[in-house]
């Protein structure tokens, strides 16, 4: 007789193998999921239609139309504006410079899903301020990819896994950011005291060249009333985000009228910004959808769903824990995209069962969070801002990194269990 293997041990052998290849480095993220993809319908465990079905457009219009946004912002030379507005703000004082990065930072990434490009882009102007000063930018790097994850806890836009979560459960902006940003505030409160302290010393022997950067900020404007334009279609971006659930079009739809709008305005600059969205990411979190998808079908996330209920076994406190944790831990060692969508249909599951899901939700990113500073792995963010900086003649040692960051990761992670159980545990 033959042997024939059972749809859901497929689909699990998939993500498994996914997972292990994106863990291990030996596939990017695009091209491993994108295989699994394939398996999974050369397997028959889901038909086209079933792949379509699971891969949600509403966070794949929101990924897009950010990320158009924030390039044509970056090509009109906000990011340089901002940062030299900064440096000159506290009279380029190191230790004030890198306090104030932190916390422009945290407040750009609170507000573009493109958190990658926004820190890249900071990196690099951090990277351009420190050589016209002749200061070492390894420090002000490290605490902009600190921040840069922490302000994607914040609101339902800061993050790809927020984006996500936000979309499944439905929640508008005002509600996820009223819920999220406490603990998003409290972080950054941690990461503030930190790099303060323990790079205190470092800071105080940095003598900067000059008190007041020698380029003017409105010299790296490009073209002055694009720039205007772009900086109004942005909080416009953001307004009717946090409007439209009452205006029955839907975040992912909104996103992609602004950013069609601002492109139709740019005319033949508009070409150079679609090249340069980030497809690799958007093709990675629909196959993503489409793997748990698979698992879905398969019975695997509903058996799933029912161990974790086994094993909290009622109890509030075991479940926020247990998904706080774990997804803490997964974080610091892998991206935190596939291990999002995989408990998104596990929490989405145990609501059909009766379970009070709603702040699992605010567990589960919250330790996405936090978990992306552990290592420099954690994120893809880490590896590209990390990477560009080593390109540039500053590295940054993996092992230099993983002690300052686990470090922090263990000790937000007690503050924020304590959030936790103080708000939803008790």
């Amino acid at each position: 007789m033959a042997f024939v293997l059972q749809p859901g041990l497929i689909a699990v052998a998939v993500f498994v193998g996914v997972y292990l290849l994106i863990m291990l480095g030996l596939r990017e993220l695009t091209v491993a999921s994108l295989a699994g993809v394939a398996i999974l319908l050369l397997t028959n465990v889901l038909s086209w239609t079933e792949a379509l079905s699971y891969m949600d457009f509403n966070v794949l219009g929101m990924l897009i139309g950010i990320m158009i946004i924030i390039h044509m912002l970056s090509r009109v030379g906000f990011f340089r504006w901002i940062g030299i507005h900064m440096a000159n703000l506290v009279k380029c004082d190191p230790m004030k410079m890198m306090l104030i990065f932190i916390c422009i930072t945290f407040l750009l990434s609170s507000f573009t899903i493109a958190n990658v490009v926004t820190v890249l882009l900071m990196a690099v102007v951090v990277i351009e301020i420190s050589e016209v000063l002749e200061l070492d930018p390894r420090p002000f790097i490290m605490a902009l990819i600190f921040a840069s994850n922490i302000g994607g806890m914040s609101t339902s836009i800061s993050s790809l896994p927020n984006i996500l979560v936000a979309s499944a459960s439905g929640m508008t902006f005002v509600d996820f950011t009223a819920h999220m940003w406490p603990m998003a505030v409290a972080n950054l409160v941690m990461v503030l005291f930190m790099f303060s302290v323990l790079r205190k010393e470092e800071l105080a022997r940095m003598r900067p060249k000059y008190t007041r950067m020698p380029i003017s900020p409105s010299e790296v404007i490009v073209d002055k009333k694009l720039f205007a334009f772009l900086l109004a279609t942005f909080f416009i971006m953001v307004a009717m985000l946090v409007v439209s659930p009452m205006i029955g079009v839907s975040p992912g739809a909104m996103a992609l009228i602004v950013a069609a709008i601002a492109l139709v305005v740019v005319g033949e600059r508009a070409g150079p910004v679609i090249r340069e969205v980030d497809w690799e990411t958007v093709i990675s979190v629909a196959c993503l959808l489409v793997l748990v998808g698979g698992l879905e079908k398969t019975g695997v996330i509903h058996d799933l769903s029912r161990a974790i209920i086994a094993t909290a076994d009622g109890s509030r406190v075991a479940s926020l824990m247990l998904i706080f944790w774990s997804s803490t831990l997964v974080s610091c060692f892998v991206d935190n995209v596939p291990f999002t969508i995989a408990l998104i249909s596990v929490l989405k599951d145990m609501a059909k069962a009766g379970v009070n899901v709603s702040p699992l939700w605010w567990a589960l990113l919250a330790g996405a969070g936090i978990g992306g500073n552990g290592t420099i792995v954690a994120s893809y963010a880490n590896i590209v801002v990390v990477g560009e900086t080593t390109r540039r003649g500053y590295r940054i040692e993996p092992k230099a990194f993983a002690k300052m960051g686990l470090s922090f990761v263990l000790m937000a992670s007690a503050i924020t269990s304590g959030i936790l159980l103080a708000i939803y545990g008790l």
